[in-house]
């Protein structure tokens, strides 16, 4: 990594702004004019797509789904990098914790899995440059030359971290592997100005701190919490503030590269100077939540054009003057959404629960968002699990004793929205290992769908 490039691209961030929508939409043209052009030169793929020369406009490509990225892996990358060598790869780094492992001139990384299958990322030392600046530069508010302690709390770490390293700026890796009292011990001894961690973590964090269990000392010049990896619930927002004494912040990124951070007002905003986002309405939702569809304008050595992402986004609003989308919220993965049988034959929706919205025939479908409101709302519980298999659900609650309250809550929830379970019954509430993302609200693939591995 060259701290020289990666000061350019914190600068070049820094210095980057839009006036207002059509500035920034014009950016995004050029910089998709140059993506279309080189995508046959650059990956096999699209060389077969497009043999008589390069696509005309963005929607000449077609959207990638997963299991499409898992297949075509090798015609997606610079270097024609088949998947099997690259999990074999990625895998073995996990195992030894030693992250870094590359293949022909490139970082291999490993995708969490949440969505099914795991899958593999390739990455440049440039582009690895241009991820730290970027960053560096929306998470930083007060700039470089204030200085910064940054505690990352991560699965994966390596030498990206320690590169970027200087005599103002200071970085502490807190790897997710360790016991979760050693990690947690690890957090406070680097006493961080910047915290990054999973919102799982951050809730251990805060709770410990709220009970006394620990010297709240190493929290005092703590400036900002950054929350990765997971979706930040809007319950574990508050648990975090109210523990860490900091307004909890967000970094929205996944396998296919850094898609948005908070403002200094607190909004997530996607970083459409870097990726174009595609929305794709969720039909019957009165809140205009969607699934992204992106395109990485910048990264060069892996192929991120029009691929359908796993979430779901909820559209906001903020007066930062950031012309570049606001999210209200990240509701979760688009495949954890309930798909339940409808009970009603005519069913409306004006709350947006998005019951009215068609699943299969004659199912709804009922986000997680409005799972966690009906569960959180009864007196007392303070985490849940619930868990869709074919019509059937799980529900975990802390404390247990709150089961039946909050089942009926849950059951009252559907109800209201036209849907019915087949049953919903108690299950214990697993500890939460901090080396996997967090998933509340999980629907389990039907038979014959790909597995999570």
């Amino acid at each position: 990594m060259s701290r020289l490039r990666v000061l350019a691209r914190y600068v070049a961030a820094r210095r980057r702004s839009f006036a207002d929508r059509a500035a920034l939409e014009a950016w995004q043209d050029r910089l998709l004019a140059r993506v279309l052009r080189r995508a046959p030169q650059r990956y096999a793929h699209y060389a077969d797509l497009f043999p008589d020369g390069p696509p005309r406009s963005l929607t000449d490509l077609p959207v990638l789904e997963k299991e499409d990225v898992l297949t075509h892996f090798a015609g997606l990358n610079r270097r024609g990098v088949g998947l099997e060598e690259c999990l074999l790869a990625a895998r073995s780094a996990e195992r030894g914790r030693d992250f870094g492992t590359s293949l022909r001139g490139l970082s291999v990384g490993l995708s969490s899995g949440t969505s099914g299958r795991q899958t593999a990322f390739l990455t440049s030392g440039a582009e690895r440059d241009r991820w730290a600046g970027e960053v560096l530069a929306r998470a930083l508010s007060d700039g470089l030359l204030a200085g910064a302690r940054i505690t990352l709390v991560l699965r994966a770490g390596g030498p990206l971290y320690e590169a970027v390293g200087s005599r103002r700026i200071a970085f502490t890796y807190a790897d997710l592997a360790l016991p979760v009292p050693e990690l947690l011990q690890r957090v406070r001894d680097s006493r961080p100005t910047v915290l990054v961690a999973p919102p799982s973590v951050l809730v251990l964090l805060a709770r410990a701190e709220r009970e006394g269990e620990v010297d709240a000392g190493w929290r005092a010049d703590l400036a900002r919490v950054l929350s990765a990896a997971e979706v930040l619930e809007p319950h574990d927002a508050e648990t975090i503030e109210a523990g860490l004494g900091v307004r909890a912040d967000q970094v929205y990124q996944a396998a296919e590269g850094f898609l948005g951070l908070s403002c200094a007002r607190g909004t997530l905003h996607l970083a459409e100077d870097l990726v174009l986002v595609e929305r794709e309405a969720v039909p019957g939702a009165a809140d205009g939540r969607f699934v992204p569809v992106v395109t990485d304008l910048v990264r060069s050595s892996q192929a991120v054009l029009r691929r359908r992402l796993g979430d779901v986004l909820v559209p906001g609003t903020c007066d930062c003057g950031d012309p570049r989308l606001a999210i209200a919220r990240v509701v979760g993965r688009s495949d954890d959404v309930l798909e339940l049988p409808v009970v009603t034959a005519d069913v409306t929706d004006p709350g947006g629960r998005g019951s009215s919205a068609e699943g299969a025939a004659g199912r709804g479908l009922f986000f997680p968002d409005f799972v966690r409101a009906a569960v959180l709302a009864v007196d007392g519980v303070t985490d849940f699990r619930v868990v869709q298999d074919g019509d059937d659900l799980t529900l975990a609650v802390a404390p247990p004793q709150a089961f039946a309250p909050a089942r009926d809550a849950l059951a009252a929830a559907l109800g209201e929205a036209g849907l019915r379970p087949a049953s919903i019954t108690a299950t214990p509430l697993v500890p939460h290992d901090p080396r996997s993302k967090l998933r509340r609200v999980r629907r389990v693939p039907p038979t014959g769908a790909p597995d999570a591995r």
